[in-house]
């Protein structure tokens, strides 16, 4: 090896020298650190070192062996020897002065913590402790400390001082120059503000008064229909067939109607409309506030020279404005003001029950009165069918068209009794109307009464509504021999002199689009003589279509209806055919409607009232449950003798299997019959002709019915099989 250095330059001698005591220091780290951290497992060699190191520098001994390791990374790096000896000595000031500082603070931490400072930091503590005392003498290790690490990474704390304080300085100035830059932008903002032109402001005012609905009078359920009601006591009892009109509790009671908004909702958005017609240079003032259980009018009064069309050609903008989806305006003329109707929010729901309790409705004397709705500040809509004198309605699918005739019938049947007034129903789809198939009201001009039903198909719809003609025509010819006028004139002279009086009859043809398209000519001219001279004979037309087309509602049919009711429609066409005006369009469906009474020139907006295909079951089960039959006279003679002898026929072939079923059951009963013979019509009739030959009877004073048991057994002795 010896030959090997003799053979090297100075220079390479050098550098190889320090490689070597490099892998020396590198060498004592691992072995040092070895024998301070597993010293059992090093013999006792490595104990006798961890022994003298830990009594020397106590705790401090653990830094030895990273000293040991800094100097082998000195001694691998080119550098130079003056600085290898400093950063030595300054190393050993380290562990002395780590050292003291384990033994100053070796009582702080209770002793069994650290190992304490050993022989050297035993040593200096107590000069430390004598000349320094305890605070200041850590303060100054630990200055000693900071400074000598410093020395040897080669950092400078006069440049780090000075580089944090500089970058503080620059931050304080960014942040003023940032601060400078936004108040120059806001004074040029302000600026040219100032020199565009001024929006009109919206007009100073006071709050617009909210106009809240009075409370309609209610009649309680007990009071308007009781077991026998009041008002009806009189036709009671007039009459043969006993019959109770259909309580109000079968229906849902949906409580009464409630505001939606509250009074701060209303005048943010009055307050909000008034800012969107300034903001369109339209002077306006929200005058009143008229809140409903679907939409909400305000009521506008615009400056003079302004123009409705101006606030017309603005719909789209205050719709997007009030974040809704359509608005209607409309003038109100009364008020000299022009309103607009906005969808609320939420929506309240309108129940049929709390229409048909409303005085309104109950002091109502026609027996056609329609609840069709409420109005949009909440009060219950009634309107008489025999005033208009017939109805044309229209809307798209899902707009409430179908729950509207719902309406229209219960109103009827909470009114009348089945000899008072009879429908015609005319189902194409065959969907809508079968809840109605067991009501005693039925009719069919081409049937007898048991065998009247909904009719579905178009063929027989035509020659039902051609029959009917006749019908009216045979009414004229007996009205002009009794010398009465209309209806009404004849029922009142009937009543003086004990005769039978004429009932009223209602067509509701559901979808008129589908019989137009079978037998459009035949289904117009029937069309048009009944609605030209049908009211004064009590018959009266309801026509409905989802497809208000100029095919399905030809000018001959509307200039016959006066009387129109719009749901929503799909287009302002739609709207133009069925009301002469667009606005049905802007509808909101679920009921919201419009309607155009007979004598006014402007349609009404209403929320039709809702009632479910439940509620409807119930009020014809109640009624098909009082057992009371068809009973009509068919005023046609070629249909008399065939119905007369199909009658007869259909009886007598019932008959004994009805009288087998009792003696089988013991019992008779109206459901009895129903579940043996298919239907409530036919049941009711087998009860009649039971009741007439005197099989059965019912005891006056109670309802159940006496059966004589031996006079059937004798009869199917003789007649059955």
């Amino acid at each position: 090896m010896g030959n090997i250095l003799n053979s090297q330059t100075p220079k390479e001698y050098k550098k190889s020298k320090r490689f070597l005591i490099g892998s020396l220091y590198l060498l004592s780290f691992f072995f040092l650190l070895y024998c301070l951290v597993s010293t059992e497992s090093t013999g006792i060699v490595g104990r006798a070192f961890s022994a003298v190191m830990l009594s020397v520098f106590g705790t401090a001994s653990y830094i030895i062996p990273f000293v040991l390791l800094w100097f082998a990374v000195l001694h691998f790096n080119v550098s130079a020897e003056l600085r290898i000896r400093i950063n030595l000595i300054l190393s050993l000031f380290i562990i002395t002065l780590v050292s003291s500082f384990f033994s100053l603070t070796e009582n702080l931490f209770g002793g069994d913590l650290y190992g304490g400072g050993g022989w050297i930091g035993d040593s200096l503590e107590k000069i430390f402790i004598k000349y320094l005392g305890f605070n200041f003498s850590v303060i100054l290790i630990a200055f000693a400390l900071i400074f000598l690490v410093t020395r040897i990474f080669r950092v400078s704390l006069s440049e780090t001082a000075s580089s944090v304080w500089r970058s503080f300085v620059e931050d304080i100035q960014s942040w003023k120059e940032s601060r400078d830059l936004k108040k120059q932008e806001k004074a040029t903002i302000i600026q040219n503000k100032a020199k565009e032109p001024k929006k009109q402001e919206p007009p100073v005012q006071e709050k617009p008064k909210i106009i809240e609905a009075k409370p309609q009078q209610k009649i309680s359920a007990v009071s308007v229909r009781g077991d026998v009601p009041e008002k009806q006591q009189d036709k009671i009892n007039s009459t043969k067939l006993e019959y109770v009109l259909p309580l109000l509790n079968l229906l849902r009671d949906c409580g009464g109607f409630n505001t939606v908004l509250s009074e701060d909702q209303l005048q943010d958005r009055a307050n909000r409309l008034r800012q969107t017609l300034a903001d369109f240079s339209i002077d306006a003032v929200v005058k009143d506030i008229i809140p409903g259980p679907v939409i909400t009018r305000y009521d506008i009064i615009l400056a003079p020279g302004v123009k409705i069309q101006s606030v017309l050609n603005l719909t789209d903008n205050i719709s997007l404005a009030m974040k809704t989806s359509a608005i209607r305006i409309v003038p109100v003329p009364e008020k000299s003001a022009v309103g607009i109707e906005i969808p609320n929010p939420k929506a309240s729901l309108v129940g049929l029950k709390g229409i048909l309790e409303t005085e309104e409705f109950v002091s109502s004397k026609s027996l056609l009165s329609l609840a069709l709705g409420t109005t949009t500040d909440g009060k219950g809509y009634v309107t008489d069918l025999a005033k208009m004198p017939h109805l044309l309605i229209a809307g798209s699918t899902g707009s409430g068209k179908s729950v509207g005739i719902h309406s229209i019938i219960l109103s009827v049947l909470y009114k009348a009794r089945p000899d008072e007034v009879k429908f015609m129903l005319i189902d194409p789809k065959r969907v809508e109307m079968t809840v109605y198939k067991d009501l005693p009201h039925l009719y069919d001009p081409c049937c007898i009464a048991e065998d009247a039903d909904i009719i579905t198909q178009p063929k027989n719809a035509s020659a039902s509504l051609k029959r009917l003609v006749t019908v009216m025509e045979a009414r004229y010819e007996k009205y002009a021999g009794q010398m009465v006028r209309n209806i009404e004139d004849y029922n009142n002279k009937m009543a003086e002199t004990g005769g039978e009086k004429d009932y009223y009859i209602i067509v509701i043809i559901d979808e008129l689009a589908d019989l137009m398209l079978v037998a459009s000519k035949e289904i117009e001219d029937s069309i048009q003589r009944l609605a030209q001279m049908a009211r004064a004979v009590g018959i009266h037309l309801i026509l409905a279509t989802q497809r208000p087309s100029i095919n399905v509602i030809t000018g001959v049919i509307k200039a016959n209806f006066p009387a129109r009711l719009s749901f929503q429609t799909t287009s302002y066409i739609d709207s133009k055919v069925i009301l002469d005006t667009v606005g049905a369009e802007e509808l909101i469906g679920k009921g919201d409607m419009l309607f155009l009474p007979p004598s006014d020139a402007r349609p009404v907006r209403l929320q039709g009232a809702f009632v479910s295909t439940k509620e409807a079951e119930k009020v014809v089960s109640f009624i098909a449950d009082q057992e009371f039959p068809r009973i009509y006279e068919p005023l046609v003679t070629e249909v008399s003798a065939s119905a007369a002898a199909s009658a007869t026929d259909k009886a007598n072939k019932d008959l004994i299997p009805a009288l087998k079923l009792i003696l089988e059951r013991r019992r008779i009963s109206q459901d009895l019959l129903k579940a043996n013979f298919g239907s409530s019509a036919r049941a009711t009739n087998i009860l009649s002709v039971l009741e007439m030959k005197e099989f059965i009877s019912k005891p006056e004073g109670t309802n159940r019915w006496e059966i004589n048991f031996e006079m059937i057994q004798e009869y199917l002795d003789h007649n059955g099989d």
